[in-house]
């Protein structure tokens, strides 16, 4: 066993079944994990918390097998092990359910349940068996779900359980969890924890529970880590740790706030909020509510920047999916130039000068195969169309006019699969830009971009609202991005936002935190 392992567990009156000892993990040299210690004991379930971008996601990447560390040690039961893949860690008992669900949309749930473990005789499926185990499989987290359909004929949120079922299903001794009730909601979230909490009274599994809500953490965790900047901040029983000790540590120092869970009244971070802007506003929403929004009330301006911010979950990408039309608003109203305003499809926003960069650029916001003149001229190919007939040279000179603007670099006339993720993210953008629009929709605009490409768009953005007017809506999981690109930020919380308006310059990451933690 390795000394350093052996020493820390020896050490302990009730040795962990899963430990990691001093973890580091670095990406093109910047440390994600600064020397992680955590362990789990069988029967027992570790909440893990932090703000974003604090390292938990990559902790369990690397307990999973899904990274490789730089340095330190996992064990199980006191023996080290090494994962070279996600395959090395199941085998050995350890099953991980992330955010983005690994299910198999176009197998069925029987497929799912058997995926890499068919059940053979006589190298024929014993299908009727599969069967019967996958329904099994499903009715212990109450699941009624026919296990002949596939699985993209159900929702997130029932993929979500599936998943979870699928991997105790499979005999895992140790259970990872991030941030599993995003997608879940009332009796759901209830269900899921009740189950969560049996396995690991009644069925003996070490649990690691990712999550931002702190009413979940403390309902069922036995013992909570807060990391900070890839570094273990707290580390002890749930019940010897205040919520308040909880959020100032995630918050870090410095912390403007004064911490309260009061959720309707929010945290006052502002430092002074300042006069109200003097021009009438672009959007007014009030009370907004879809199937996942439960009341957002929030303004934005011509000529600012209005930074969304929350944690994972939080509802901030599901506001910019009301405005385009893609989530049904059910109620509350949204005003735009002071007229009521409720898409119904992303081709009326765009209609109503409503342009939206998608966070997700390679799964919808990009055509792979087409060249980046093309990617931008896309939404807007009536205008270069007359009798039927298209006229591709002016439509490749607007094109390639504002590739220009963006300083788009690479071959423009080959597949933008070809080009660099920061120049397909500009290419996005001159789509958007291409538009002409009164408004611009940002979800996580860098995301996936090296710093050099980050700090253009950052300029590229600020210039198209101040100089160009623009309204624009930042959501951005980044606090140090919030506070230079924006001049106004709300504050989602589970769905809600309640109106409060901070300004930019008078805040800090440390608020920002605190502000987003405060009713989690």
């Amino acid at each position: 066993m390795n000394a350093v392992l052996d020493t820390a567990m020896a050490s302990q009156q009730n040795p962990v079944g899963l430990e990691v000892r001093d973890i580091v993990k670095r990406f093109s040299g910047v440390p994600a994990l600064k020397g992680v210690s955590v362990g789990i004991q069988p029967g027992k379930i570790l909440g893990l918390v932090g703000h974003n971008g604090a390292g938990k996601s990559t902790l369990l990447k690397v307990i999973s097998g899904a990274y490789k560390p730089d340095s330190g040690v996992i064990g199980i039961s006191g023996k080290e092990v090494v994962f070279s893949q996600p395959s090395d860690a199941i085998q050995a008992g350890i099953a991980t359910v992330y955010q983005e669900l690994s299910l198999v949309p176009n197998l069925t749930v029987t497929q799912n349940v058997h995926l890499g473990h068919e059940l053979t005789s006589k190298g024929l499926l014993r299908r009727e068996e599969m069967r019967e185990d996958a329904a099994r499989a499903m009715r212990k987290f109450n699941l009624d779900v026919d296990v002949d359909r596939k699985v993209q004929a159900y929702p997130v949120a029932v993929r979500q359980l599936m998943e979870i079922a699928i991997a105790v299903h499979r005999q895992a001794q140790y259970l990872l969890l991030d941030e599993p009730t995003t997608a879940l909601e009332g009796e759901q979230i209830s269900q899921l924890l009740e189950a969560i909490r049996s396995l690991a009274t009644d069925k003996g599994m070490g649990i690691i529970f990712i999550s931002h809500k702190l009413d979940e953490l403390y309902q069922i965790s036995d013992q909570v880590v807060a990391l900070v900047d890839g570094e273990v901040l707290i580390d002890g029983p749930v019940t010897s740790v205040p919520r308040n000790e909880l959020i100032a540590a995630i918050a870090g120092s410095g912390t403007s706030a004064i911490i309260e869970t009061d959720s309707k009244a929010g945290v006052d971070v502002s430092q002074g909020v300042g006069a109200a802007v003097e021009s009438a506003p672009t959007i007014v929403a009030s009370n907004l509510r879809t199937a996942y929004l439960h009341g957002v009330n929030l303004q934005a301006h011509a000529g600012r920047v209005l930074g969304l911010y929350g944690l994972i979950g939080s509802g901030r990408t599901e506001f910019l999916r009301a405005l385009v039309g893609l989530d049904p608003i059910i109620g509350g109203q949204v005003l735009l130039n002071g007229k009521d305003y409720r898409p119904s499809a992303p081709a009326q926003s765009v209609r109503n000068g409503i342009a939206y960069v998608t966070e997700e650029r390679k799964a919808s916001g990009i055509v792979p195969q087409l060249d980046s003149r093309f990617n931008v001229a896309l939404p807007i190919l009536g205008r270069f169309t007359r009798a039927g007939v298209l006229d591709k040279k002016k439509m490749l000179d607007s094109a390639e006019g504002f590739l220009d603007q963006l300083r788009v670099i690479g071959n423009r006339k080959v597949p933008i699969e070809s080009l660099s993720g920061g120049n397909q993210q500009k290419v996005v953008l001159a789509r958007a830009l291409g538009q002409q629009p009164d408004v611009l929709l940002l979800d996580e605009p860098t995301k996936g971009v090296d710093i050099g490409v980050k700090v253009e768009i950052h300029r590229i953005v600020r210039s198209l609202a101040r100089e160009s007017g623009l309204t624009v809506i930042l959501v951005s999981s980044e606090e140090e991005e919030i506070l230079a690109v924006a001049d106004d930020v709300h504050i989602f919380q589970a769905g809600t936002c309640y109106g409060e308006r901070r300004l930019a310059a008078g805040l800090s990451i440390s608020d920002l935190r605190a502000a987003a933690w405060a009713a989690a």
